[in-house]
């Protein structure tokens, strides 16, 4: 069976919690190491690491926001540091970076930069637990993105091998995964609150500001965020 790496956010949970896949779970990192190595065959990755490591673009299926997204966010701290992003984010601190012409400082741990760092970039089920936990937000990335930019922000693409055996079986059942979330999102929006520790209405708002099914037109804002974020021109694959 195709091996699949799904990255370890709340984000991914529509495209996985009905699929029958062979899954392995990695950070954002991790997960491009895998399928640069071989270790697995398909998978989701950074946009960042798709464009610079050269792996195809399966143009199927992203991880997106058209506006804000909640889960990439800069947080009031309480420290003198400056600003700080975790180690974790590439395309967010990209944009921050990009964007706003402002240079961050890398953590580990975004609960403790919030007492070292005067701000903090945290992504993913800490940022939405921070929301939870009521820290102050300064910017949403997605918002940032679409006000100066006006498309789409890919975090997240799925990539392949070229010619991998079950490419095609593997985007179906993902797909439909996710048809069965937009079918019945309530079992899902309970289990992923009560994963991370944060309120329903958090997660259902989340899910709500979450892209995920890509059309033909889309490769030319996935272009154009490269573009804009100095990356290698992707490289997509046909199915």
């Amino acid at each position: 069976m195709v091996r699949v790496v799904r990255i370890r956010y709340a984000h991914s949970d529509p495209l996985f919690w009905r699929a029958k896949l062979d899954v392995v779970e990695a950070g954002n990192l991790e997960a491009a190491r895998l399928l640069r190595e071989g270790a697995a065959d398909i998978g989701f990755v950074p946009i960042t690491m798709a464009a610079e490591l050269g792996l195809p673009i399966v143009p199927r299926l992203a991880i997106y926001s058209t506006g804000p997204i909640l889960s990439a966010r800069v947080f009031k701290g309480r420290g003198a540091r400056g600003l700080c992003a975790v180690s974790e984010t590439t395309v967010s601190a990209r944009v921050v970076n990009k964007l706003l012409g402002v240079s961050l400082e890398t953590v580990e741990d975004p609960w403790a930069a919030l007492d070292a760092c005067s701000e903090v970039l945290a992504i993913g089920d800490e940022a939405l637990r921070m929301i939870d936990k009521g820290v102050p937000t300064l910017l949403d990335i997605g918002e940032l993105w679409q006000e100066r930019v006006g498309t789409p922000l890919f975090f997240a693409v799925l990539v392949a091998k070229p010619g991998t055996e079950g490419l095609e079986e593997a985007v179906a059942e993902m797909e439909n995964s996710l048809a069965h979330f937009y079918e019945n999102p309530t079992p899902l929006v309970e289990s992923t609150a009560r994963r991370l520790g944060v309120s329903r209405r958090l997660v259902e708002e989340y899910f709500q500001r979450s892209r995920y099914l890509l059309n033909s037109g889309y490769i030319q804002h996935i272009v154009k965020e490269t573009e804009v974020l100095g990356l290698p021109r992707p490289r997509f694959l046909e199915l």
